[in-house]
């Protein structure tokens, strides 16, 4: 079987959607929703492991596109947020490893992939587990996340209150990724650290690049 999951970044990197819903969490002051205020005609930039990286967001409809890009990658989700959670239909993923090495590829799913639950409060933990689909090829999924309590973060845009969430990524290829998050109020990401534990492309940048753990960290919010 293929290995599909070669970079999992906010990506899961960056799973960041539209601000319609205004559920309201008491525990940590703030909306859900708002730790995903994508409606705004703002960028997001970040200092990566692959370099400065920009995300972008366009609506169509009631679908969010999440665009991120860097000199080394490009990621690109289709999201729906619902009153449940937030739900991934597409995703695609571009890495440039050398000038001879270069990996694409557009994933489905045989139903919407749940990155988070809605309210998102701390304490909280989500399963979701699924195939996933790529050239012909099929790859089982399992995701487990839980959101804790929100920490005092300080990136290079400064300093911020956030919400902490940490999600388990497995594959029937053996790959396995943890991904920690921090997402502040009116925002949205402001750091992400990916770590590679198991096999699959992921584990090839881990031993062979050196990639154990992927990092972005907010350095600026840019008016578009």
């Amino acid at each position: 079987m293929r290995t599909n999951q070669f970079l999992i970044v906010p990506l899961f990197i960056l799973f960041t959607v539209i601000n319609l819903s205004s559920h309201d969490d008491k525990k940590t002051g703030a909306t859900s929703a708002s730790y995903f205020p994508t409606g705004k005609s703002t960028a997001l930039v970040y200092e990566s492991s692959f370099g400065e990286s920009i995300t972008t967001y366009i609506r169509f409809g009631n679908v969010i596109v999440s665009s991120s890009e860097a000199d080394k990658f490009r990621y690109r989700q289709q999201l729906i947020i619902s009153e449940s959670g937030v739900y991934v239909n597409e995703t695609y993923q571009y890495l440039k490893v050398f000038l001879f090495i270069k990996k694409e590829a557009t994933f489905t799913y045989e139903k919407p992939l749940l990155r988070y639950p809605l309210p998102l409060r701390p304490g909280m933990t989500w399963e979701w587990e699924g195939n996933e689909y790529s050239d012909g090829d099929t790859n089982n999924v399992k995701v487990t996340g839980e959101a804790f309590n929100k920490e005092l973060i300080t990136t290079l845009a400064g300093k911020f209150e956030a919400i902490k969430v940490v999600s388990i990524v497995e594959g029937s290829d053996n790959a396995k990724n943890t991904v920690t998050e921090w997402y502040a109020a009116g925002i949205g990401l402001i750091k992400a650290e990916i770590i590679i534990e198991g096999g699959g492309l992921m584990g090839f940048l881990r031993d062979f690049l050196g990639y154990g753990t992927i990092e972005f960290e907010l350095k600026e919010i840019r008016k578009i």
